[in-house]
């Protein structure tokens, strides 16, 4: 009965570890020059969505009125 219970909590502790990461998909839009764009895609693998968060906020920018903002799908 002992090894059962150690059995299911590590099946236990590495499905939650495991189910945390997985693919993200960053999608930017904005404008350059005044010409607008959108569906510029970047896919983050193996993340966390607090870490791919993280990355995908870096595209962020802003020059005069020109922007480019980036959220996760």
């Amino acid at each position: 009965m002992k090894k059962l219970f150690v059995l299911v909590g590590v099946i236990g502790a590495f499905s939650v570890l495991t189910a945390c990461k997985k693919d993200y998909v960053c999608s930017c839009e904005g404008t350059v020059l005044g010409i607008p764009f959108s569906g510029v895609d970047t896919t983050y693998s193996d993340m966390t969505k607090k870490d791919a968060e993280s990355e995908c906020n870096k595209g962020d920018a802003s020059f005069g009125s020109d922007y480019v903002d980036c959220e996760l799908k």
